[in-house]
Parts: C-alpha cells; structure tokens; sequence
C-alpha cells in the first residue's frame, strides 16, 4: 500500500512531507498517537539506530500523531517548533509530528486503532512491512534480514556508481 502523502515538522519546526522527504531506501517509520507511548517507542529506538549505523540505505523516524479534525496541518504554536515541554522530551532529531485526522490516518494505514505503536517498513513510498507493539525479538531479526536482503540485491547496482577504478570486476564490465 502507498503511504499517503502526510505534512508534519520536525523538532526545529521544519516542515517534512512524508513519505517523500524521509531519507533511505528503506525507511522504518515508528508511529504513535500518545506522548505516554514514548516507552513503547524507545523499545525499537536503540536498534534502529544500530541498523541506520550497519545499513547505509536504512534510515529511521519517529512519529507523534496528534488528532486533528480537518487532516489539514494546523500551526504546532508560537515561533515554530515543538513546544517547550516536548523539546524537554525530545530524544533525537529523527522526531517528526504531525496533526491530522487520527482515524482516517489509522483506516488508511490498515492501522487496529491508537491503543499501540505501528512500525512500518516503507521503500519508494510504498509500505512493505508492518508491526505492531514493542520489538520482539522474532521482529528485529525480519527486519535486519529485510536490510540485508535489499543491501545483497542492491549491490550491483550500487558498485556501478563507483568510478571505473574503485569498481573493480563487474557483471556489466565486458
């Protein structure tokens, strides 16, 4: 399925359109809908790091999703920016939010409501892998296959942007 083209701001009060402003070919998208979610978050946080610092083409967000009516990006207040007391909780620069219609976000997501956190998999804006809930195990050794699978399939093409010299011996070199 398509990630729907959703307006959000970063913690500096840049504005981000997802999906086309997230950096990587495979980007892990964690999303919640309540600030008290933040535990259930920071479960995937340390390794998504870990996968961001192994996999060059990996990148990872975190996405507060605040209830709007309109689904149309009203102002986050004053000078721009998160407020002063989510600045405080802040944990990194790859926080996103974002103020829309919750529900319609969640049905068109195929998400099961704002009870839990969603972790999705999203490549050319399109959502190849979801999950729900804390990181289990199980989960985190999928997803690192996953990287790796693309890294595999993807390195050929990869080699061939490298100059003739650095390139070495290529399928394509004959």
């Amino acid at each position: 399925m398509d990630f729907p083209r959703l307006p959000s701001q970063d913690t500096s009060g840049q504005k981000v359109v997802l999906p086309d402003d997230l950096d990587g070919e495979q980007t892990l998208l964690l999303i919640s809908f309540d600030r008290r979610q933040q535990s259930l978050v920071g479960s995937w946080r340390g390794f998504a790091e870990e996968l961001s610092e192994t996999y060059d083409h990996f990148e990872y967000y975190e996405l507060m999703v605040l209830g709007g009516r309109s689904g149309m990006m009203p102002s986050f207040g004053g000078g721009g920016g998160m407020s002063p007391g989510a600045a405080r909780n802040k944990r990194h620069d790859n926080a996103l939010m974002a103020r829309v219609d919750k529900t319609a976000l969640q049905r068109r997501l195929g998400l099961l409501g704002e009870g839990n956190i969603y972790a999705l998999l999203i490549e050319d804006g399109t959502v190849v892998r979801q999950a729900a809930g804390v990181i289990t195990p199980k989960t985190a050794d999928a997803l690192e296959a996953l990287l790796q699978e693309w890294r595999e399939a993807n390195s050929d093409w990869l080699d061939a942007t490298a100059s003739p010299e650095q390139a070495g011996d290529n399928a394509l070199d004959s």
